[in-house]
């Protein structure tokens, strides 16, 4: 997992440490994690809706522009029309490289949003309530939290204190304030921070290494159909790059080595996410 974090780290500019703690706090680092109580999936734990407007917004410029195409804007919503298209796009929530490095992007679309709220740099912790309650969210949760810290959060945030009553109530069912709430977070960021990990050592930070993964567009294949209905085959991807189709792993064959761990089996879910994936020659 370290190195998908550290690539994503360098090619989005957001801080591996920061990208590292935020994986433990939501799946504990295991890319095959599924919430039970929303659509929440993979390393860094996407809801759809967010999965796909990240990729839409970012997919082009890190290497996924196949999958950015494929995604049309409707009601100023992410969609996709095709629903095998669909399907393959939200398997790809169960790619730590994929999942990594739009949490990447995330991240510094987060930062921008909270700095124009806090007037500063966020720190970690409020960087993650962004992740958690989404920018507005987490822009709305700050500042009542600067005027009021014994307000009750759940009556601000009904929606997330539902999905996670864990966070917003104590163990007797008492709401817990907003004071309450950023102290319980802040000491879990704490903690993943704490729990620390190094770029691993084979990383190579060189530029040329550093882009690599965005540089290979597996995203583009044969069957991946843009808005505009046409197919985006390799081979024109292969010409841009240089590089013929057949020598970039595919991002089945990489979810695949993700999990292919001794014998332990594939989730259930992720081989459906990998069978999806490999139908459509992706």
């Amino acid at each position: 997992m370290a190195g998908a974090i550290a690539r994503a780290a360098e090619a989005t500019g957001a801080d591996f440490d920061y990208l590292l703690a935020q994986a433990r706090l939501e799946s504990a680092l295991d890319p095959a994690a599924r919430a039970r109580t929303s659509s929440a999936e993979g390393l860094y734990q996407f809801i759809d809706s967010t999965w796909l407007s990240t990729l839409d917004r970012h997919g082009e410029r890190l290497g996924y522009a196949g999958v950015a195409g494929a995604i049309e804007t409707r009601g100023g919503r992410s969609a996709v029309s095709d629903p095998a298209n669909a399907a393959a796009i939200m398997a790809l929530k169960f790619d730590p490289h994929a999942s990594a490095m739009m949490a990447g992007a995330l991240a510094q679309d987060n930062r921008a949003q909270l700095m124009n709220v806090l007037g500063r740099e966020p720190d970690a912790t409020e960087l993650y309530m962004a992740h958690f309650l989404g920018a507005a969210g987490a822009g709305r949760f700050l500042t009542a939290l600067a005027q009021d810290p014994t307000a009750a959060a759940a009556a601000l945030m009904p929606q997330a204190a539902s999905a996670n009553r864990s966070i917003f109530y104590g163990p007797g069912g008492a709401s817990r304030s907003l004071g309450e709430v950023m102290g319980l977070m802040r000491g879990r960021m704490q903690t993943a921070m704490a729990a620390g990990g190094a770029l691993p050592s084979s990383f190579d930070s060189s530029p040329s290494a550093r882009f690599a993964s965005a540089a290979r567009d597996w995203a583009s294949p044969a069957g991946m159909t843009g808005t505009g209905g046409a197919r985006l085959g390799v081979g024109a991807v292969a010409g841009a790059q240089g590089a013929p189709p057949q020598q970039r792993p595919s991002m089945a064959d990489l979810l695949h080595a993700s999990f292919a761990t001794g014998d332990r089996p594939m989730p259930a879910h992720v081989r459906g996410a990998y069978d999806r994936l490999k139908a459509m020659n992706l």
